[in-house]
C-alpha cells in the first residue's frame, strides 16, 4: 500500500511542474508555452510515465487475473483457442517472437507501456489542469486497477485519449482508434454512439425525457436483459451476471452532477467541451443506478465517468470567486482522498488482489 502511495504523491508532485499543458485550452484554442516551460512540462509528464510503467510494468503476482493471463499467453503461443480479442493475441505474439515464448514479463511489460502512455497522453493533451487531472486519475483507482484487468484498461485509457478525437471533430481518426481497441477488448466499441450522444446540446425540455427513459430502463429490465443476451448469449449466468450495484460509483457520479449544476451558467453553459464531459456524467449515472442488473455495466459506466477527471478541474478553475474556487477545490480533494483511502483498502480482496504489491525488479 505504502508503495501505491508514494506513487500517487510522485506522480502529482511531478504534475504541479506542468503549466498550460492543455493543446485546445477547453475551447479549442492552441496554447502558447515558452520553449523553458515546454521542456519543465515534457519532463514532468516522462517523470510520471517512468515511473506508472515501472510500478505496473515490473509487477509480478499483482491482480487476481495475473497467471490467467500467463496461461493465456501460453495458449496463444501453442494457437490454442482463447477468449481474448485478435488485436491482443497478435502483440502476444509478436512480443513472445522477440522474448520467448514461455517470457511472460516482458508481455506484461509492454501491455503496461501502452496503457500508461495513453493515460499520460490524454491527461498531457486535454487537461486544463495536469496535476489535479493526475490527482482524481489516481484517487480514483483507474490506473490502480488496471494492474488487474490488462485488457479493459488498455483500451479504456485508448478510450480516455479519444475524447479530445470527438471535441475536435476528428471522426475518422476517433473510429479508426476504437476500432482498432476493440481488438484488444470488444466492450470498447460502445463509446462510439455514447461519446456523440453525448456531444448533443440537450436543454431543460429534454430533462423529462431523459428522466421516462432511465425509468423505463428499470421497469423493463427483463426485456432489455432478453435483448442484451441475444447479441451477448455468454455473459447469461457467467460470474459476471450477478444483479451487482455500486452504490460507490452512483454516490461519485452523483456529487459531481450536483457540484457542476451549482456551476453550470457559470463554467459548463457556453463551454462546449465542459458540456461534452458533463453529459457523460450524466450518462454514467443513468448506466450505474439504472443498468446495474446486466453484466459489464461498472465497465461502460467507466467510459463515461472517466471524463470527469478533465470536467472537475475544469469547473474549479473556472469559478471566478476565488475563496469560493479554493473552497470546493478543498473539499473535491478531501472527498477523494476519503474515496482513494476506501479503494485501497479493497486491494487486498481474492477478488482484486493488487495487494499485496509485488515487484521482480527488487526481487533478485
Amino acid at each position: 500500500m505504502v508503495y501505491y502511495i508514494l506513487t500517487a504523491l510522485a506522480c502529482v508532485g511531478l504534475g504541479l511542474l506542468v503549466r498550460e499543458n492543455s493543446i485546445y485550452a477547453g475551447r479549442g484554442e492552441a496554447v502558447s508555452r515558452s520553449k523553458r516551460q515546454e521542456m519543465l512540462n515534457r519532463t514532468a509528464a516522462f517523470g510520471i510515465f517512468f515511473i506508472l510503467t515501472f510500478i505496473s510494468g515490473t509487477r509480478i503476482a499483482v491482480g487476481n487475473d495475473f497467471w490467467v493471463y500467463r496461461d493465456n499467453f501460453e495458449r496463444i503461443a501453442n494457437s490454442l483457442v482463447v477468449s481474448s480479442e485478435i488485436g491482443f493475441n497478435l502483440i502476444v505474439k509478436i512480443v513472445q517472437w522477440f522474448a520467448g515464448y514461455d517470457n511472460y514479463m516482458p508481455i506484461f511489460f509492454v501491455f503496461s507501456l501502452i496503457t500508461v502512455y495513453f493515460f499520460v497522453k490524454a491527461l498531457y493533451d486535454e487537461s486544463e489542469w495536469f496535476a489535479a487531472s493526475a490527482f482524481l486519475l489516481l484517487t480514483n483507482g483507474f490506473y490502480f486497477s488496471s494492474l488487474n484487468t490488462v485488457r479493459y484498461y488498455l483500451v479504456f485509457a485508448v478510450a480516455l485519449y479519444s475524447l479530445k478525437l470527438v471535441i475536435n471533430d476528428k471522426h475518422l481518426q476517433f473510429i479508426a482508434l476504437i476500432v482498432c481497441a476493440a481488438t484488444i477488448h470488444m466492450t470498447v466499441l460502445i463509446v462510439i454512439p455514447l461519446y456523440y450522444l453525448a456531444k448533443v446540446n440537450f436543454k431543460k425540455r429534454d430533462i423529462p425525457l431523459a428522466v421516462i427513459f432511465s425509468a423505463l430502463l428499470i421497469l423493463l429490465r427483463e426485456p432489455v436483459r432478453k435483448l442484451v443476451f441475444v447479441i451477448y448469449p455468454y455473459y447469461e449466468g457467467s460470474y459476471l451476471d450477478d444483479y451487482d450495484i455500486s452504490y460507490v460509483n452512483i454516490l461519485k457520479a452523483a456529487a459531481v452532477l450536483v457540484f457542476t449544476l451549482i456551476f453550470y451558467r457559470q463554467c459548463i453553459k457556453d463551454n462546449v467541451v465542459n458540456r461534452f464531459y458533463f453529459n457523460l456524467n450524466i450518462g454514467a449515472l443513468i448506466v450505474f443506478s439504472c443498468l446495474w442488473y446486466l453484466p459489464e455495466t461498472t465497465r461502460i459506466g467507466y467510459y463515461l465517468s472517466a471524463s470527469n477527471i478533465f470536467l472537475i478541474p475544469s469547473v474549479i478553475k473556472g469559478i471566478k470567486d476565488k475563496r469560493t474556487r479554493i473552497f470546493f477545490a478543498i473539499v473535491i480533494a478531501l472527498f477523494y482522498i476519503v474515496f482513494f483511502a476506501f479503494y485501497l483498502s479493497t486491494l487486498d480482496s481474492v477478488e482484486i488482489r493488487i495487494l499485496p504489491y509485488r515487484n521482480w525488479f527488487f526481487a533478485r
